[in-house]
């Protein structure tokens, strides 16, 4: 077993592992999580992030973990979107005037 160490986070988790010893898996940076990947041997974890750039259209996205990586260094990774949709913002909305809503209701002197 070999500790890998983490991007500057507390954690780390690694998924794969090829031929040539280079390890992917994922890092926890403050507030986020990023994939990773080693050099030969497990030495030198690099953030994914620093190396690819997403295609246009996914502002907002990080490669969140590297889920596994073949003997030709080919990674296959997971990215996620920590900026909210505005459907995220439109559900907050609703919710927060339904509760609103029931408070107003319930202090008019009406019970559910």
């Amino acid at each position: 077993m070999t500790d890998l160490g983490t991007l500057g986070g507390k954690s780390s988790d690694a998924y794969g592992i090829n031929d040539s010893g280079r390890v992917v898996g994922w890092s926890m940076v403050p507030g986020h999580f990023h994939g990773f990947i080693t050099g030969s041997n497990g030495v030198g974890m690099t953030d994914l992030n620093s190396l690819a750039s997403l295609p246009a259209g996914y502002a907002g996205y990080l490669i969140a973990d590297a889920l596994s990586i073949n003997n030709a260094g080919q990674v296959l990774v997971s990215a996620a979107s920590y900026v909210p949709e505005p459907e995220t913002y439109a559900l907050m909305l609703a919710g927060l005037g339904l509760i609103g809503f029931v408070a107003r209701w319930q202090k008019s002197g009406n019970r559910i």
